[in-house]
């Protein structure tokens, strides 16, 4: 018998929020429970968000991978780092600081063009 699956948590108790208000929906980064953004994938992630001063909110999940069903729900898979941004689902975190470099770095990304997309990032 399968159990369903809960609902994503909207706000955890001291979930971390930084960065600017920007005026449209917060990134969400789900990440493990390491204290420190020094050890884990997850840290860089959340070092990168600081770093560009986007307006975020951090969501830790467990250790135990199998106690994760909201990262399964969204990405079929039980790994973090996983951010949230708007529509999109980014999970892995080299390809989460690739996006956030095209979508929000140093050259502009959107945030320079007027609600217009951006050109997707150069295959290698």
């Amino acid at each position: 018998m399968r159990l369903p699956l809960p609902r994503l948590r909207r706000r955890a108790a001291g979930a971390e929020k930084s960065g600017k208000p920007s005026g449209r929906a917060a990134v969400v980064l789900y990440r493990c429970p390491t204290p420190t953004d020094v050890l884990c994938p997850c840290g860089a992630v959340a070092r990168r968000l600081r770093k560009l001063e986007l307006e975020h909110r951090v969501e830790r999940v467990p250790y135990k991978r199998s106690a994760r069903p909201e990262i399964v729900e969204l990405t079929g898979q039980e790994r973090v780092p996983l951010l949230i941004d708007g529509d999109e689902v980014i999970h892995d975190s080299k390809r989460i600081l690739e996006y956030l470099e095209w979508r929000y770095g140093a050259g502009g990304g959107a945030a320079a063009q007027d609600d217009t997309e951006p050109s997707p990032p150069a295959a290698a």
